[in-house]
């Protein structure tokens, strides 16, 4: 085929290479610590490394695995460790079930967890097997 016949790519081969032509750009960006470049500011300023790592959201849990395994250790050290493991799963739970890990218009599959009990579309309830079963 010559050039004038040749197609455009369809829309997701476009984006794919769009997105391997920016992936191999930040890997040539990168220094010799393997690190990000610094982020430009508002300001006119930059970012400074520790301002991302310690703004990144993947450092809090992180954060708080460390605190856990040092305090179980503590606590293991003074023979109270199988206590401080049985009371913090209570902990564990909710903490996972607070609502800032989803969404605003995210639903959790226990409609007891949502706002006014409201459940997810197509969900089978005990109303429906009761009337099905009646008839």
């Amino acid at each position: 085929m010559s050039d004038s016949e040749q197609e455009e790519d369809p829309p997701h081969l476009a984006r794919y290479r769009e997105y391997k032509r920016k992936q191999a750009e930040r890997r040539s960006n990168r220094n010799r610590n393997n690190l990000p470049p610094p982020q430009a500011t508002e300001g006119g300023g930059t970012v400074s490394l520790f301002d991302r790592v310690v703004n990144d959201r993947r450092t809090v849990p992180l954060l708080k695995l460390l605190i856990w395994i040092s305090l179980l250790l503590f606590f293991s050290h003074h023979e109270f460790g199988s206590v401080f493991f049985l009371a913090s799963i209570p902990v564990v739970v909710w903490q996972s079930l607070e609502e800032y890990n989803r969404g605003p218009r995210e639903l959790s599959a226990y409609s007891v967890f949502n706002r006014n009990m409201e459940r997810l579309e197509g969900t089978f309830t005990s109303e429906q097997w009761y009337q099905r079963r009646v008839r």
